[in-house]
């Protein structure tokens, strides 16, 4: 009896530590987020579940916002490319009805693609095709079809052997958006509807291009001098794919019911993960932010859904997991940054003109004018930067933003910039 009475109390030690533990990421959960809802830099609904159990299901509405950013669960906001988890999914059912092989080349499907007998499907899934992350001037089109998508696909180059590489490609996706179009009966919008829309049976998710009526749509805001400014209406309608709108709900639900095996085959299904049991994808375009990140080791499932796009997105999804793995974390603070002098002799060491590593066309030009240095998009608009140390700037004293200038082997200076909280490097190309 002492025995059975002694593994009882181990037994309910654990169960009680796990209940106290789960209590207390449940409150540092909300307090991480209450601060960032105060700072103005979130606005839009929040799940985090661990274990089956839901830690926070909260929307957040930023103080003094205006009617128009006002949100519910129920509301619905574009997702951007958090979409690709449902071309990936649709990939994967295709591959499971025999419509098509992951290991079939491209060319079986667009016979005059460049190098298209070199690229398989799923190097396309995984990012690996070689092909850049976007399509060269895609800014200018306020609309494209699904086929002249594609034929400006063909226009680009490989940036490296298919297979060999990970890089990022919206224009893989692009391309994988239209196999599921000629490889199922009924073309993309209804095999997307039929499979994943229906048979999940979400209550409010579609392609937003082609809907007529969306119940509880949120729009979307951007951050202008300190102020939510609606975002126009071209920006958020165009794309095919990548355009889909949904709820936090639905998400969540595609998350439950991914492996229940009465949808996909859970062989499939796991396919959709990487080699660490992760699948994360990350949306964003003017207005809105969207995260949906589903880890089977930790069994932590994490989403959220905004409809303001001047949040610090990579650092807020560094911090929720941290809480969850009892790792060091900063509750988000008031930023008031301070500018220094810095001499114009160091400062000329840092203009020239940049190019993102992850999308050679997207330029900047830093220049120095009147003792301070202004960094131009290739666009030619223009933001002056100040000095908060001799190699670190800030356009914005309230912003984590920041633009630093690192001394390579050659002696001249790289450009790193961390915009809403993502780090984006360059290479001097002048």
């Amino acid at each position: 009896m002492k025995k059975l009475a002694f593994l009882f109390l181990i037994l309910f030690t654990v169960s009680l530590s796990a209940q106290n533990n789960t209590e207390k990421h449940k409150k540092e959960l909300s307090e991480y987020f209450t601060a960032l809802t105060s700072l103005k830099h979130f606005n839009g609904n929040v799940l985090i579940a661990q274990n089956g159990k839901i830690l926070l299901d909260q929307s957040y509405v930023m103080p003094n916002a205006p009617e128009a950013l006002q949100i519910n669960k129920n509301s619905a906001f574009i997702i951007a490319s958090v979409s690709k988890v449902f071309v990936k999914y649709s990939i994967l059912k295709l591959a499971e009805q025999g419509k098509l092989k992951l290991s079939d080349k491209l060319s079986t499907v667009i016979p005059d693609f460049p190098d298209g007998d070199k690229i398989s499907i799923e190097h396309l899934l995984y990012h690996q095709s070689g092909l850049p992350r976007e399509i060269k001037d895609y800014e200018k089109y306020d609309n494209l079809s699904l086929e002249k998508t594609i034929e400006l696909a063909k226009q680009e180059s490989l940036q490296f052997e298919p297979g060999t590489k990970t890089l990022y490609s919206n224009v893989g996706y692009f391309i994988l958006h239209y196999i599921i179009d000629r490889t199922s009966d009924q073309g993309y919008q209804k095999f997307v509807e039929n499979e994943i829309v229906k048979k999940y049976k979400f209550k409010n998710t579609g392609e937003f291009n082609n809907a007529q009526f969306i119940s509880g749509f949120a729009y979307g805001f951007s951050n202008e001098d300190g102020k939510p400014v609606p975002v126009a209406k071209s920006s958020i309608n165009r794309f095919e794919t990548g355009n889909y709108y949904s709820t936090i709900g639905d998400l969540y639900t595609f998350s439950t019911k991914l492996f229940s095996g009465k949808n996909i085959r859970q062989g499939q299904a796991l396919k959709m993960f990487g080699k660490e049991s992760l699948l994360v994808q990350a949306g964003g375009r003017p207005g809105y932010r969207a995260y949906y990140y589903q880890n089977l080791k930790s069994k932590i499932t994490f989403i959220f859904t905004a409809n303001f796009d001047d949040i610090p997105i990579q650092k807020l999804t560094e911090d929720v997991i941290h809480i969850l793995e009892d790792k060091p974390y900063t509750i988000p603070q008031k930023i008031n940054k301070k500018q220094v002098t810095v001499s114009d002799d160091i400062l000329k060491q840092y203009t020239g003109k940049f190019a993102l590593d992850v999308d050679n066309s997207q330029t900047f030009t830093v220049t120095l004018e009147d003792h301070f240095l202004y960094i131009a998009d290739k666009n030619g608009e223009k933001t002056k930067i100040y000095p908060e140390s001799q190699n670190s700037f800030f356009d914005n004293p309230e912003s984590a933003d920041v633009y630093q200038f690192t001394k390579q082997n050659d002696g001249r200076y790289s450009l790193i910039i961390i915009s809403t909280g993502i780090t984006l490097k360059t290479t001097r190309t002048e």
